[in-house]
């Protein structure tokens, strides 16, 4: 970054943008389909029948608005190399599908944060920030709520399936903001090996999650025996296991 020139940093910074709400599209795909076929199980008189249907409704106008920002933005149209996965069908279903979505709503929402306060970033990106982050909100309150309530109701091997999955799932949510294709586009060498070794980019990762990471914490779905994993994995700050004890050790036990 120190190398380039103004007219670099920006055409990198447009690029950037446009990779990151290109996942940002992506992601937004596979939570839609965790959120409805949670759908089809719910009676319409349910409140959570509605607030879902909200939810989906707020992700397509997401998508539609930051992809007018990409196409705007006369950048490739970026998106995760990545499988669709049916989460569903793996250990710790619904629960791991819903701590997945509070795992990519808390990244994207710490990089729309500091993108709309940016003076320096065009105003289109910060307005596009902005709105995103005041109806994400809502998503994350939801995802919490729900996990809360359902966690000690699940049978103890779903618990167990989500508990020992969660780091290579949150994990792969992280890496899969770093495009290849952009560096390829920019030409930058080892462009992908460098932003992963870049220490902003690390400490924007375990920033980003924080909030997660506290949350699970509470839950514990990070408790004191799987807790190098997650600071192993760049996701929790290094000093984190000299304080971490579970907040609910019997709620691990149960796991």
């Amino acid at each position: 970054w120190d190398a380039m020139t103004e007219p670099e940093r920006m055409t990198y910074s447009r690029h950037e943008a446009a990779a990151m709400y290109g996942a940002g599209i992506w992601f937004e795909n596979q939570l839609m389909q965790i959120v409805l076929r949670h759908l089809v199980e719910l009676p319409v008189t349910d409140p959570s029948h509605r607030y879902l249907l909200v939810e989906v409704a707020d992700e397509c106008r997401h998508s539609t608005m930051i992809g007018e920002f990409i196409r705007q933005a006369g950048t490739p149209a970026y998106a995760p190399d990545a499988p669709v996965v049916d989460y569903a069908t793996l250990p710790g279903g619904r629960a791991l599908g819903y701590l997945l979505i509070l795992a990519v709503e808390e990244l994207l929402d710490t990089v729309n944060r500091a993108t709309m306060k940016d003076d320096r970033v065009h105003p289109v990106s910060r307005q596009c920030a902005k709105l995103h982050v005041l109806e994400e909100a809502r998503h994350v309150s939801f995802a919490k709520t729900y996990l809360r309530e359902v966690w000690d109701t699940l049978p103890a091997e779903d618990r167990k399936g989500a508990i020992e999955l969660a780091p290579a799932a949150v994990y792969l949510m992280a890496q899969l903001t770093i495009d290849p294709v952009l560096h390829e586009t920019l030409g930058i060498d080892n462009g992908p090996e460098l932003a992963k070794r870049n220490p902003y980019h690390r400490a924007r990762v375990i920033e980003g999650f924080a909030k997660l990471t506290e949350f699970l914490g509470e839950l514990g779905v990070i408790n004191d025996t799987n807790i190098t994993e997650w600071i192993g994995r760049g996701l929790v700050a290094p000093d984190a296991a000299n304080h971490h004890a579970p907040t609910n050790p019997e709620l691990v036990a149960a796991s």
